[in-house]
């Protein structure tokens, strides 16, 4: 019986470290914030900055930064009225490390 309750917990580690996998895949594949990384990957920036670099409009660069937020890929950084985000280095490569545990690389 412990055998089977070990074996179902390494599933179901497995499992979550799948869905947090998968679930940054999804929100990475998307061009418009991928863009949005790379251009943050040269230094902070705020929401204004990263429209006008990329021609997108502000909303929706607002809501692309919520998404890329909700994976904790970015940092944050309030100066007064201003949010300046960068990549949250840390997490993205946790983000790597389980996505070699997964695929066993």
């Amino acid at each position: 019986m412990a055998k089977a309750k070990k074996s179902s917990s390494k599933q179901t580690a497995e499992t979550g470290k799948f869905l947090e996998v998968n679930n940054f895949l999804k929100i990475v594949a998307d061009e418009n914030r991928l863009k949005i990384l790379l251009t943050l990957s040269n230094g902070p920036m705020n929401v204004t900055e990263i429209h006008n670099k990329l021609n997108l409009p502000q909303n929706l660069t607002s809501h692309h930064i919520s998404k890329l937020k909700s994976v904790d890929l970015l940092s944050e950084k309030r100066e007064g009225v201003f949010r300046h985000y960068g990549v949250n280095t840390k997490k993205l490569k946790e983000y790597a490390k389980l996505l070699k545990d997964l695929l066993k690389i």
